[in-house]
């Protein structure tokens, strides 16, 4: 069952972001995952969420994505990333039918 990475975030240093999207999506591939979702326009259709910048990743597990957020190589950029972004993240399992 796959597993996804969903995050919520708001750029509040741009110069920052720029510096963090390369490393994250280096880091993203060398764990096997990949984008599915990453930022773009967001239409509120119900209810009270509004994200700000949504992002979803894939992994082949739920375990594959524990482990990439758990890594050193995303640890690695946790002080650049929280100087970029506030986020918040949830871990998912997928749904195989």
């Amino acid at each position: 069952m796959k597993g996804y990475v969903v995050i919520d975030n708001e750029v509040i240093d741009q110069e920052a972001f720029s510096e963090f999207v390369g490393p994250v999506g280096e880091a993203l591939a060398a764990h096997g995952g990949r984008f599915l979702v990453r930022g773009g326009n967001v239409a509120v259709l119900e209810g009270d969420w509004s994200p700000e910048r949504l992002v979803i990743m894939e992994f082949d597990s739920r375990d594959a994505a524990v482990a990439f957020i758990e890594s050193d190589d995303f640890r690695s950029l946790d002080e650049l990333r929280h100087r970029a972004l506030t986020s918040q993240l949830v871990v998912v399992d997928g749904y195989d039918g």
